[in-house]
């Protein structure tokens, strides 16, 4: 168990930093490509509170299991208990789906180019992370590491203080969000592109697409004895008169239906604490969907029906929704779409 504290800046000229660095005895131990992924509850405790649980991938070879409890903060700097767990990188799919059953999923990725100096004293580890994040910039940490048996939280505070006094020289400008919320800031950007919004348009089609076909596999002969006629795939998505008779038959089928995907049950109740208007993109059965969403719990008046040769913004426009007040989640990657559902849920309170 180690206590760890850091500060954090915005690094424009790391030449001048290294510089200094070296000055000072600091060797260059490593260069990394790492790729942090922060996890969270489904309600965001671990984001209120700072708690940190992550996986750390570094040149995609080694992998780092890491739970920095809940922050403790002194004077405004914020110090931590930290607990590392060595894993083999084959078994990263096992421990996202170990998180998963525990109730914890993936909130943000943050990947950066890292180079690292060293520097080893008497009570002490001392560290300069100096990182590069695609898109977003450059910075860099000051980093302390003690035992718990050996230093206080308050003696590991007041030896960073001092630790980055020396390189005041280079006016660095304080970065106060970890890069988990600085990527997400980002993410929620790049969707709403600094816009305030009413609207949050989404498409679920990579799961309900799976259980419609599954649905129509199993019931089209009932479906058929319907109509006094064979439903073909397409008979079934365009009749509009089967559509009305199809209630029954779906809701048995669901009530029936054992969810293989955690994803989506997550993404249902992230969706109940989203306050924007939801608008459903999908090209499932109308009736289908309807019912589906009942389902799940979802009172949804807005389901837009997407054919194959019409595009999303010519649907929104005749609906009279705002695109530049919309924000956008078409991915079908359900793992993705939590992660940005996750983002906005936190980024908007």
């Amino acid at each position: 168990m180690k206590i760890e504290t850091e500060e954090k800046y915005y690094c424009m000229e790391p030449e001048k930093l290294i510089a200094l660095a070296t000055e000072y005895g600091f060797k260059k131990m490593k260069e990394t490509l790492e790729t942090d992924e922060y996890f969270t509850d489904i309600y965001s405790k671990f984001i209120k509170n700072r708690t940190c649980l992550r996986i750390r991938k570094k040149n995609n070879e080694y992998m780092e299991i890491t739970y920095k409890g809940k922050s403790d903060s002194l004077l405004g700097q914020y110090c931590k208990l930290e607990n590392n767990i060595h894993a083999n990188i084959e078994d990263y799919e096992n421990y996202i789906n170990l998180f998963s059953a525990l109730g914890y999923y993936s909130y943000v990725e943050v990947k950066k180019k890292r180079i690292t100096y060293s520097l080893e004293g008497d009570n002490y580890q001392y560290s300069i992370m100096i990182d590069t994040l695609p898109e977003i910039g450059g910075f860099v940490e000051f980093e302390i590491l003690a035992d718990q048996n050996k230093m206080s939280k308050k003696e590991v505070k007041k030896e960073l203080e001092n630790f980055v006094v020396k390189f005041n020289s280079l006016n660095l400008r304080e970065a106060t969000e970890p890069y988990r919320d600085i990527v997400a800031k980002y993410k929620v950007n790049k969707i709403t592109k600094g816009n305030s919004i009413s609207y949050l348009c989404i498409n679920l089609d990579g799961e309900l697409l799976k259980y419609e076909k599954d649905f129509y596999k199993k019931y089209k002969d009932q479906m058929s004895k319907i109509l006094g006629s064979h439903i073909t795939w397409g008979k079934y998505k365009n009749d509009k008169q089967l559509n009305i008779k199809l209630d029954k038959l779906i809701m048995e089928y669901l009530d029936n239906l054992i969810f293989t995907s955690n994803e989506l049950l997550v993404t249902m109740e992230l969706l109940k604490q989203i306050s924007y208007e939801k608008l459903f993109i999908t090209k499932v059965n109308s009736e289908f969907a309807k019912c589906f969403f009942h389902k799940m719990g979802l009172t949804v008046n807005n389901i837009l029906y997407i054919s194959n040769n019409t595009s999303l913004s010519t649907i929104l426009k005749k609906n009279k929704v705002s695109l530049e007040h919309t924000a956008l989640i078409n991915h079908t990657d359900f793992k993705e779409n939590n992660s940005l559902l996750l983002i906005l849920i936190n980024e908007s309170k």
